[in-house]
């Protein structure tokens, strides 16, 4: 099946700065895509290059095939983008929708807007002016906007921010009836544990570099080969890490220790004694817990971070 995206050696720079440097992502087709990273890693240039806003310095940049530089006229048909951007407070729904679907030369227009109103919730809202509807609605005006032109592909930049709980769940819900339609999705955000709950794939992008994509069962799959320790009492951190299967050892906000190992099959026998017997630790408490794709993520980031501050 031909990739949605296919994104090759992409380099933008602003000036000085480099915002993406030399990176390669392909977006499956009938995915959901989670494109993770926190705020300036690169996420929003790398979709805006997608929707032919921003020209890019080097690399190819492929929709369905087709590439974004020679292409740009026919790229609008396939897709839709939701930027992180402020409607127009004085439309009523309705009105702004059917202004936009003039814009893109809808030709059943009225049904159009109906079908895209019903599938993202909206249809009985439809007379509200856009200032006077939560965060959660905007966004699925916004959604739905995205919609129009029945794209085979959605581009869409943290839809879920400042969202309430219940707002948040409407959203993933209906972008995986979207997919169950046949659309893939490329959706950024740094809310890692919600982007878990209905990714296919993912990449995360830190600086402007890719650090990781693939499978999200891959992914799961090695963070599942890890296995991690809440440890409450007295120890040296340092030589609880000179043990050879330690991936890290941490001091959370309760003053716990929070060690994590490589090898699943680790019983939890040993780990206490080597940590009484060679750490020669003080233990009050000793638990295990699961590793999240988002401990992961903060990993990731933390330890690049730490490299930085020392260089």
């Amino acid at each position: 099946m031909e990739a949605a995206v296919e994104i090759a050696n992409l380099s933008k720079n602003y000036g000085k700065i480099r915002a993406l440097d030399n990176i390669s992502l392909t977006i499956p087709s009938t995915s959901i895509f989670g494109y993770l990273g926190p705020n300036g890693a690169g996420k929003t240039t790398t979709m805006k290059v997608l929707a032919g806003l921003l020209h890019y310095n080097q690399g190819s940049v492929r929709i369905f095939g087709e590439e974004v530089k020679t292409a740009p006229a026919s790229q609008k048909r396939l897709f839709g983008f939701l930027p992180d951007a402020t409607l127009p407070r004085n439309y009523k729904i309705e009105r702004f929708l059917r202004v936009s679907a003039h814009m893109h030369s809808i030709s059943d227009l009225e049904n159009t807007i109906r079908s895209v109103m019903q599938k993202v919730g909206l249809f009985n809202l439809r007379l509200r002016k856009i200032g006077s509807l939560s965060k959660g609605q905007k966004q699925r005006v916004g959604l739905a906007n995205a919609l129009l032109a029945d794209p085979p592909l959605l581009i869409l930049d943290e839809p879920n921010a400042g969202l309430d709980p219940l707002g948040r769940v409407k959203i993933l819900q209906i972008l995986k009836d979207l997919v169950t339609d046949g659309k893939t999705i490329l959706l950024s955000s740094h809310i890692i544990g919600e982007v878990d709950k209905i990714a296919t794939d993912l990449a995360i992008i830190h600086q402007g570099k890719i650090l990781e994509q693939g499978k999200r069962e891959s992914i799961t799959k090695e963070i599942l080969g890890q296995s991690k320790f809440i440890v409450g009492g007295k120890m040296d951190i340092s030589r609880v890490k000179s043990l050879d299967y330690i991936v890290s050892c941490d001091i959370d906000h309760l003053n716990r220790y929070v060690i994590q190992v490589t090898d699943e099959h680790l019983s939890t026998d040993r780990l206490l004694l080597d940590l009484i017997q060679k750490v020669e630790a003080q233990i009050q408490y000793f638990s295990s817990a699961e590793v999240s794709l988002e401990e992961h993520f903060l990993e990731k980031i933390k330890n690049l971070i730490s490299e930085e501050d020392s260089a």
